[in-house]
């Protein structure tokens, strides 16, 4: 887990209390460092102060909830009826009102950290294939775990909502060059040969990336975001 709080003495208390809770515990003191670990590591459950030094606590909890799958504790020293529903409506899952009792955080935490593991494990039986996108990684059924180069996660992060309706070339020229010129259209071709080729040496039969003449390209099966 997570705990983003400004206040370093709060800080210090709260992370030794979750450590000896049993909980493992990483900490940072605004939004900034915030988004730098979690740019680099996944977090069962990210606990946010809403008072931080250079931005609202509402705007990590926004963030957090648009990019991962983490379970959202919100911690406020003002509990009124619209700054909890504030911090609902942004993507978390409770909302404590400090001061925090440091025993009713970790019990919280540990819930919502064995529900997260719990949600996990139920999606990948499910689904299967799952793309952890901050590792660049993609799950293969009953074949481990596939490392991907930042280009092809990419693209496979545009290809995730796995319905099977195509995303159009125009649109992952877009996202991936920046541009729709022959050059782009290359190595658009070539990424997606090199993406299903890489996916082939672990996972042997039909590519799950589909080409749509005309239209563009396709993942076959549902694929989890991570």
């Amino acid at each position: 887990m997570i705990l983003v709080e400004g206040d370093a003495e709060l800080r210090t208390s709260l992370a030794k209390a979750l450590g000896d809770a049993g909980c493992t515990v990483a900490t940072a003191p605004d939004g900034l460092s915030f988004y730098r670990q979690l740019s680099e590591q996944n977090f069962a459950v990210v606990v946010v102060d809403l008072t931080l030094p250079d931005q609202p606590g509402q705007v990590l909890i926004d963030y957090a909830r648009r990019q991962t799958a983490s379970a959202i504790v919100a911690i406020g020293a003002r509990g009124e009826v619209e700054i909890r529903v504030g911090c609902y409506q942004a993507g978390a899952d409770l909302f404590l009102q400090t001061p925090v009792d440091p025993q009713e955080l970790a019990a919280a935490v540990s819930n919502l950290a064995r529900r997260h593991v719990q949600l996990r494990d139920a999606a990948q039986r499910l689904v299967g294939w799952r793309l952890q996108v901050h590792r660049r990684a993609l799950d293969i059924p009953g074949a481990g775990t596939l490392e991907l180069s930042p280009r092809e996660c990419q693209l496979l992060d545009l290809l995730s909502p796995g319905s099977g309706a195509a995303v159009r070339r125009c649109e992952l020229l877009d996202r991936l060059y920046a541009r729709r010129d022959e050059s782009a259209e290359r190595a658009l071709e070539t990424l997606v040969r090199r993406t299903r080729r890489k996916i082939a040496g672990h996972h042997p039969g039909p590519s799950p990336i589909l080409t749509q003449h005309g239209v563009g390209y396709a993942f076959a099966t549902p694929l989890m975001r991570t």
